[in-house]
């Protein structure tokens, strides 16, 4: 591993077990972790069973997480789930059951993510590692469940590109505004099949609550895996996280930036919340693996702390693992939301993936803190989904409609 590489092509490079690795080569690499979710441990299942597959590297590198289904909707999801479990069984793997959380959550909290460490999982938003550093890499089926087997992969080395923050933004800014900034400014054609390093002072400046925020839309901007700066509170990282003098560098600059809304039914395509002050809001959902940490249960809480929810706006709150809901519920956050007027689910992912509740009625102005927001993601083609930080979100849904920049604080 040679430092003042990109991040990418030192942890590829150590894990193929060579000093250096070019840009564009294909490598076979070892990996640290695997983890599967509920939605496609079954597909995986029925590939080892095609092809004579009982054993996998290192059971205790594997882990199942149950989190898409928590609150199972119908027979046909109950039975789906029962043959996951009893994969995850006979493999002699870790499962994590419903309840436990989403699979990024509590890798960030297992300490599956490491600095400088290569971990697979059979969710896009994999890339949430990248908060610490780690080559999180989201992958399809076939390529899992080769890597359950034999402990490798192989990937073509990403060309890094660096995204430099600039600025100091608006109070009521928070990392989810300037990732959907960066998204409506470059779109994603600069970093499709790249990995995107963040720096800057903001960059390094973030909690680790807000640095996986921004690391989980790495799929959102087509990046192969992104990366966050080492910084105070967050694990020591490689180094350095600086571009070389021919680096290509892209500039963000958020001195001007507001708190953001994604438009229906695009994360690109984003505006000013003052663009749209004052438009109804019918429901609103805090959760998913991009913010659904105490970071953003607490201001939510803080919100709500003194002004009940609209009487006509359903608002759920879903905690993105069993530990944040009982760190929430031990400050004293839950009490605050339900008596507002939340409902606080389970951990999992609740009503991001649409598969189980609340779904949204057709007509129905959703304005969610999810990742993405594409036409029928919570499970309702005809509902309009909007995206904003949890901040936005939760002033939404204690005024009803969609707030003016001078009414987020």
């Amino acid at each position: 591993m040679l430092p003042g590489e990109p991040l990418a092509n030192q942890i590829v490079a150590a894990h193929a077990g060579r000093e250096a690795v070019g840009t564009g080569e294909l490598v076979s690499v070892g990996v640290d972790r695997v983890y599967l979710q509920d939605g496609n441990s079954p597909t995986i299942a029925r590939l080892f069973e095609q092809h004579g597959l009982d054993s996998v590297f290192d059971p205790d590198r594997i882990a199942f997480v149950f989190d898409h289904s928590v609150l199972v909707p119908d027979r046909k999801m109950a039975d789906r789930l029962r043959e996951a479990t009893v994969f995850a069984r006979n493999l002699g793997a870790r499962i994590l059951p419903r309840g436990a959380g989403i699979s990024h959550v509590i890798a960030l909290e297992e300490g599956w993510f490491e600095p400088g460490s290569l971990v697979l999982g059979s969710d896009s938003h994999t890339c949430t590692g990248g908060a610490v550093q780690s080559m999180g890499l989201g992958m399809g089926a076939t390529d899992i469940a080769a890597a359950m087997v034999t402990g490798r992969t192989w990937l073509k080395v990403p060309e890094t590109v660096w995204l430099r923050v600039r600025g100091v933004p608006h109070p009521a800014v928070r990392a989810k505004d300037v990732v959907l900034e960066a998204l409506r400014v470059f779109g994603q054609r600069p970093f499709l099949y790249r990995s995107v390093e963040w720096v800057g002072e903001w960059a390094a400046g973030l909690s680790l609550d807000s640095a996986a925020s921004v690391a989980s839309m790495g799929v959102e901007m087509g990046a192969k895996c992104v990366f966050l700066p080492a910084a105070p509170g967050r694990p020591p990282g490689l180094v350095p996280l600086e571009p070389p003098g021919e680096a290509k560098v892209l500039e963000l600059p958020v001195g001007d930036l507001r708190p953001m809304v994604a438009l229906p039914h695009s994360p690109f395509d984003s505006v000013p919340v003052d663009d749209v002050a004052g438009q109804r809001v019918d429901y609103v959902f805090i959760g998913s693996c991009t913010n659904s940490r105490l970071e953003d249960i607490a201001e939510v809480a803080g919100v709500l702390a003194d002004r009940p929810v609209h009487p006509d706006v359903h608002c759920v709150v879903t905690p993105g693992s069993r530990q944040t809901y009982l760190e929430a519920s031990r400050r004293g956050y839950l009490d605050v939301l339900t008596q507002a007027g939340a409902l606080v689910t389970p951990p999992g992912c609740g009503a991001c993936v649409g598969t189980q509740g609340t779904v949204p009625a057709g007509g129905e102005r959703v304005l969610s803190t999810m990742n993405r927001n594409f036409r029928g993601r919570m499970g309702n083609p005809d509902a309009e989904i909007f995206l904003s930080s949890p901040l936005v979100a939760a002033t939404a849904a204690v005024l009803g409609r969609f707030p003016a920049t001078k009414e987020v604080v």
